[in-house]
Protein backbone atom coordinates (compact mmCIF):
# COMPACT_ATOMS: atom_id res chain seq x y z
CA UNK A 1 0.00 0.00 0.00
CA UNK A 2 1.41 3.30 -0.92
CA UNK A 3 -0.51 4.93 1.77
CA UNK A 4 1.68 3.44 4.59
CA UNK A 5 5.33 5.05 3.27
CA UNK A 6 3.47 8.49 4.24
CA UNK A 7 0.70 7.24 7.05
CA UNK A 8 4.18 5.94 9.30
CA UNK A 9 6.15 9.13 9.44
CA UNK A 10 3.08 11.05 9.88
CA UNK A 11 2.06 8.89 12.83
CA UNK A 12 5.16 9.20 14.67
CA UNK A 13 5.16 13.16 14.22
CA UNK A 14 1.40 13.70 15.21
CA UNK A 15 1.89 11.44 18.63
CA UNK A 16 4.83 14.16 19.69
CA UNK A 17 3.01 17.09 18.01
CA UNK A 18 0.09 17.54 21.50
CA UNK A 19 2.93 17.78 23.60
CA UNK A 20 5.22 20.08 21.63
CA UNK A 21 2.31 22.08 21.41
CA UNK A 22 0.92 22.34 24.83
CA UNK A 23 4.42 23.56 25.87
CA UNK A 24 4.48 26.57 22.87
CA UNK A 25 1.03 28.07 23.99
CA UNK A 26 1.95 28.30 27.25
CA UNK A 27 4.07 31.06 26.32
CA UNK A 28 1.66 32.12 23.56
CA UNK A 29 -1.12 32.94 22.12
CA UNK A 30 -2.88 30.64 19.73
CA UNK A 31 -2.89 33.14 17.17
CA UNK A 32 1.02 34.07 17.23
CA UNK A 33 1.83 30.39 17.97
CA UNK A 34 0.02 29.88 14.40
CA UNK A 35 1.35 32.33 12.56
CA UNK A 36 4.59 31.70 13.61
CA UNK A 37 3.61 28.00 12.30
CA UNK A 38 2.15 29.17 8.83
CA UNK A 39 5.00 31.41 8.20
CA UNK A 40 7.22 29.32 8.71
CA UNK A 41 5.52 26.19 6.50
CA UNK A 42 4.82 29.06 3.85
CA UNK A 43 8.69 30.00 3.61
CA UNK A 44 9.18 25.75 3.33
CA UNK A 45 7.03 24.87 0.64
CA UNK A 46 7.47 28.32 -1.66
CA UNK A 47 11.17 27.87 -1.68
CA UNK A 48 10.93 24.53 -3.19
CA UNK A 49 7.15 24.58 -5.11
CA UNK A 50 7.86 27.72 -6.30
CA UNK A 51 4.38 28.27 -7.52
CA UNK A 52 1.14 29.31 -5.85
CA UNK A 53 -2.68 29.07 -6.91
CA UNK A 54 -5.27 31.07 -6.06
CA UNK A 55 -8.92 29.35 -6.61
CA UNK A 56 -12.51 28.92 -4.80
CA UNK A 57 -11.28 25.13 -3.78
CA UNK A 58 -7.94 26.56 -2.24
CA UNK A 59 -9.07 29.33 -0.55
CA UNK A 60 -11.74 27.18 1.12
CA UNK A 61 -9.07 24.86 2.43
CA UNK A 62 -6.96 27.80 3.49
CA UNK A 63 -9.78 28.91 5.78
CA UNK A 64 -10.48 25.33 6.94
CA UNK A 65 -6.91 24.74 7.81
CA UNK A 66 -6.68 27.66 9.92
CA UNK A 67 -9.63 27.70 11.70
CA UNK A 68 -8.82 24.08 12.95
CA UNK A 69 -5.23 25.36 13.81
CA UNK A 70 -6.62 28.12 15.66
CA UNK A 71 -9.64 26.07 17.44
CA UNK A 72 -6.51 22.75 18.07
CA UNK A 73 -4.61 25.51 19.89
CA UNK A 74 -7.21 27.31 21.75
CA UNK A 75 -8.44 23.78 22.90
CA UNK A 76 -4.74 23.16 24.09
CA UNK A 77 -5.15 25.81 26.78
CA UNK A 78 -7.83 23.99 28.52
CA UNK A 79 -7.01 20.51 27.80
CA UNK A 80 -4.38 18.24 27.98
CA UNK A 81 -2.02 16.73 24.99
CA UNK A 82 -3.83 13.46 25.62
CA UNK A 83 -7.29 14.85 25.95
CA UNK A 84 -6.67 16.87 23.11
CA UNK A 85 -5.65 13.70 21.11
CA UNK A 86 -8.55 11.99 21.92
CA UNK A 87 -11.45 14.89 21.03
CA UNK A 88 -9.87 15.42 18.04
CA UNK A 89 -10.00 12.23 16.72
CA UNK A 90 -13.40 11.99 16.67
CA UNK A 91 -13.07 13.70 13.12
CA UNK A 92 -13.36 10.80 11.42
CA UNK A 93 -16.93 10.67 12.13
CA UNK A 94 -17.95 13.93 10.50
CA UNK A 95 -15.30 13.26 7.82
CA UNK A 96 -17.40 10.52 6.23
CA UNK A 97 -20.29 12.81 5.53
CA UNK A 98 -18.74 15.64 4.51
CA UNK A 99 -17.26 13.35 1.93
CA UNK A 100 -20.26 12.28 0.62
CA UNK A 101 -21.84 15.51 0.49
CA UNK A 102 -18.37 17.38 -1.35
CA UNK A 103 -16.91 14.60 -3.20
CA UNK A 104 -19.88 12.09 -3.92
CA UNK A 105 -17.70 8.91 -1.98
CA UNK A 106 -19.23 6.49 -0.63
CA UNK A 107 -17.85 4.40 2.35
CA UNK A 108 -18.59 0.68 2.05
CA UNK A 109 -19.83 -1.50 4.74
CA UNK A 110 -16.58 -2.61 5.78
CA UNK A 111 -15.03 1.25 6.26
CA UNK A 112 -18.22 1.71 8.14
CA UNK A 113 -17.65 -1.21 10.45
CA UNK A 114 -14.03 -0.10 10.74
CA UNK A 115 -15.14 3.20 11.52
CA UNK A 116 -17.47 1.90 14.39
CA UNK A 117 -15.44 -0.60 15.97
CA UNK A 118 -12.38 2.33 15.81
CA UNK A 119 -14.38 5.08 17.30
CA UNK A 120 -15.51 2.63 19.85
CA UNK A 121 -12.26 2.25 21.11
CA UNK A 122 -11.64 5.66 21.24
CA UNK A 123 -14.33 6.27 23.55
CA UNK A 124 -13.24 3.56 25.77
CA UNK A 125 -9.65 5.07 25.84
CA UNK A 126 -10.74 8.76 26.59
CA UNK A 127 -13.10 7.72 29.85
CA UNK A 128 -10.44 7.73 32.26
CA UNK A 129 -9.29 11.33 30.63
CA UNK A 130 -13.10 12.59 31.35
CA UNK A 131 -12.72 13.93 34.80
CA UNK A 132 -10.03 16.31 33.21
CA UNK A 133 -12.32 18.12 30.49
CA UNK A 134 -13.75 21.30 30.82
CA UNK A 135 -16.86 21.72 28.67
CA UNK A 136 -15.53 24.92 26.81
CA UNK A 137 -12.32 22.78 26.19
CA UNK A 138 -13.99 19.77 25.00
CA UNK A 139 -16.02 21.90 22.73
CA UNK A 140 -13.31 24.05 21.09
CA UNK A 141 -11.48 20.71 20.49
CA UNK A 142 -14.37 18.71 18.59
CA UNK A 143 -15.30 21.72 16.45
CA UNK A 144 -11.42 21.70 15.31
CA UNK A 145 -12.33 18.00 14.66
CA UNK A 146 -15.08 19.22 12.19
CA UNK A 147 -12.34 21.59 10.39
CA UNK A 148 -10.08 18.82 10.36
CA UNK A 149 -12.38 16.78 8.70
CA UNK A 150 -13.49 19.27 5.90
CA UNK A 151 -9.72 20.28 5.09
CA UNK A 152 -8.79 16.51 4.53
CA UNK A 153 -12.01 16.78 2.14
CA UNK A 154 -10.47 19.51 0.41
CA UNK A 155 -7.52 18.31 -0.38
CA UNK A 156 -9.28 15.48 -1.75
CA UNK A 157 -10.75 17.62 -4.05
CA UNK A 158 -7.28 19.10 -4.71
CA UNK A 159 -6.18 15.86 -5.43
CA UNK A 160 -4.77 16.67 -9.67
CA UNK A 161 -2.78 19.58 -8.26
CA UNK A 162 0.83 19.22 -7.19
CA UNK A 163 0.85 19.14 -3.39
CA UNK A 164 3.58 21.13 -2.83
CA UNK A 165 1.85 24.01 -4.49
CA UNK A 166 -1.30 23.11 -2.89
CA UNK A 167 -0.08 23.76 0.73
CA UNK A 168 1.99 26.48 -0.08
CA UNK A 169 -0.72 28.68 -1.77
CA UNK A 170 -2.80 27.77 1.51
CA UNK A 171 -0.20 28.41 3.78
CA UNK A 172 -0.02 32.00 2.18
CA UNK A 173 -3.28 32.78 2.48
CA UNK A 174 -3.30 30.95 6.15
CA UNK A 175 -0.55 33.36 7.33
CA UNK A 176 -2.59 36.30 5.77
CA UNK A 177 -5.44 35.96 7.61
CA UNK A 178 -3.40 35.46 10.32
CA UNK A 179 -1.38 38.42 10.60
CA UNK A 180 -5.19 40.48 10.52
CA UNK A 181 -5.83 38.25 13.70
CA UNK A 182 -3.05 39.25 15.35
CA UNK A 183 -3.79 42.45 17.37
CA UNK A 184 -6.74 40.57 19.00
CA UNK A 185 -3.91 38.66 20.93
CA UNK A 186 -0.43 39.15 20.19
CA UNK A 187 0.99 37.70 23.11
CA UNK A 188 4.42 35.86 22.80
CA UNK A 189 7.13 34.95 25.31
CA UNK A 190 10.16 33.67 22.87
CA UNK A 191 11.56 31.36 25.99
CA UNK A 192 13.74 27.94 25.38
CA UNK A 193 10.29 26.18 26.38
CA UNK A 194 8.69 28.02 23.37
CA UNK A 195 11.37 27.71 21.07
CA UNK A 196 11.57 23.87 21.68
CA UNK A 197 7.48 24.12 21.25
CA UNK A 198 7.55 25.91 18.01
CA UNK A 199 10.35 24.62 16.02
CA UNK A 200 8.78 21.25 15.96
CA UNK A 201 5.64 22.15 15.26
CA UNK A 202 6.48 24.05 12.49
CA UNK A 203 8.63 21.81 10.56
CA UNK A 204 8.06 18.46 11.46
CA UNK A 205 4.27 18.92 13.33
CA UNK A 206 3.23 21.78 10.66
CA UNK A 207 4.55 21.86 7.15
CA UNK A 208 6.04 17.98 6.69
CA UNK A 209 2.55 16.93 8.60
CA UNK A 210 0.56 18.70 6.41
CA UNK A 211 2.49 17.49 3.27
CA UNK A 212 2.58 13.59 4.70
CA UNK A 213 -1.78 14.06 5.38
CA UNK A 214 -2.39 15.66 1.66
CA UNK A 215 -0.30 12.40 0.57
CA UNK A 216 -2.28 10.25 1.98
CA UNK A 217 -5.66 11.59 1.37
CA UNK A 218 -4.60 12.40 -2.57
CA UNK A 219 -3.58 8.78 -2.79
CA UNK A 220 -7.25 7.54 -0.91
CA UNK A 221 -10.72 7.77 -0.15
CA UNK A 222 -11.47 9.74 2.91
CA UNK A 223 -13.23 7.06 4.44
CA UNK A 224 -10.07 4.98 4.37
CA UNK A 225 -7.36 7.38 5.18
CA UNK A 226 -9.39 8.91 8.52
CA UNK A 227 -9.83 5.52 9.45
CA UNK A 228 -5.94 4.94 9.59
CA UNK A 229 -6.07 8.31 11.92
CA UNK A 230 -7.08 6.26 14.82
CA UNK A 231 -2.58 5.27 14.49
CA UNK A 232 -2.23 8.23 16.18
CA UNK A 233 -3.71 8.00 19.82
CA UNK A 234 -2.82 4.41 19.91
CA UNK A 235 1.02 5.49 19.69
CA UNK A 236 0.53 8.88 22.15
CA UNK A 237 -0.40 6.53 24.91
CA UNK A 238 3.23 4.41 24.74
CA UNK A 239 5.11 8.13 23.72
CA UNK A 240 2.92 9.05 27.17
CA UNK A 241 4.38 6.07 29.09
CA UNK A 242 7.89 6.63 27.55
CA UNK A 243 8.00 10.51 28.57
CA UNK A 244 6.00 10.17 31.84
CA UNK A 245 5.88 6.59 32.93
CA UNK A 246 2.20 6.59 33.25
CA UNK A 247 0.96 3.50 31.67
CA UNK A 248 -2.75 3.05 30.30
CA UNK A 249 -5.33 1.75 32.17
CA UNK A 250 -6.87 -1.95 31.42
CA UNK A 251 -9.77 0.18 29.31
CA UNK A 252 -7.47 2.32 27.82
CA UNK A 253 -5.63 -0.73 26.82
CA UNK A 254 -9.23 -2.38 25.26
CA UNK A 255 -9.78 0.77 23.48
CA UNK A 256 -6.39 0.40 21.61
CA UNK A 257 -7.28 -2.81 20.83
CA UNK A 258 -10.57 -1.79 19.46
CA UNK A 259 -9.35 1.31 17.52
CA UNK A 260 -6.33 -1.10 16.29
CA UNK A 261 -8.81 -3.91 15.07
CA UNK A 262 -10.91 -1.09 13.58
CA UNK A 263 -7.83 -0.13 10.95
CA UNK A 264 -7.53 -3.87 10.48
CA UNK A 265 -11.38 -4.14 9.28
CA UNK A 266 -11.32 -1.64 7.15
CA UNK A 267 -8.65 -2.09 5.04
CA UNK A 268 -9.53 -5.86 4.42
CA UNK A 269 -10.53 -5.68 0.96
CA UNK A 270 -6.50 -3.67 0.41
CA UNK A 271 -4.32 -6.40 2.55
CA UNK A 272 -6.23 -9.10 0.33
CA UNK A 273 -5.49 -7.52 -2.78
Amino acid sequence: MKVIKYLIPYVLISSFNYYFAKEAIISSSPISFNLIRYVVSSIIFISISRKLIFNKDVIQLAIYTTASSLLWALGLEYVSPAESAVLSYTMPLFSLPIAFLVLSETPSVIEIAGLAIGFLGVVLYGLPLTHGFTLLGSIITIINAIFWALFSVFYRKLRDYNPLTVNASQFIIGSIILAILLPIDPRIDPNTQFIYGISYTSILGGALSFFLWNMMVKLEKIPKVTILSFSVPILTTFVEYALYDNPPLPIQLAGIFLMFLGIIVSRIRSLSK
